[in-house]
């Protein structure tokens, strides 16, 4: 085996990754190049740009002010159906299937409905879910 090749092999694994790399960048820009050249140009005008109401001017504005609290209260539904959906395959694989739960097993499955719960119990105490509140 010679000394250089080696280094031959090195450098070759160095112009594959390089040369990779600008093939990729490369024909990123010359994608990017043609999409502008083939899209057709929009021009914003005043007309665009407001809601259009069966061919009247619009009775009230477009832009509602939208509730944080139902904001929060959205985000807050979707955290906990999120968990749901991560706990139901779970608690089914164990009850289905007979499985030896170990102790690890056991113990993030507690950690994860104690997590659950104390989200829960926070968003009580912050009052997010009590809606008469002002």
């Amino acid at each position: 085996m010679w000394v250089f090749e080696k280094d031959f092999d090195c450098l070759n694994t160095h112009f594959m990754v390089f040369g990779t790399a600008f093939c990729v960048v490369l024909l990123s820009i010359i994608l990017l190049m043609i999409s502008l050249m083939v899209s057709q140009k929009c021009r914003f005008e005043k007309d665009k740009l407001t809601s259009f109401e069966c061919g009247f001017d619009s009775m009230s504005s477009s832009r509602m002010p939208f509730s944080l609290r139902f904001f929060l209260l959205a985000l807050l539904f979707m955290v906990f159906d999120l968990e749901m959906i991560l706990l139901f395959p779970y608690v089914f694989s164990v009850a289905s299937v007979k499985i030896k739960m170990g102790v690890v097993s056991k113990i993030w499955s507690f950690v994860f409905l104690v997590v659950l719960i104390v989200g829960l119990f926070h968003e009580l105490n912050e009052g997010t879910l009590d809606w008469n509140k002002d």
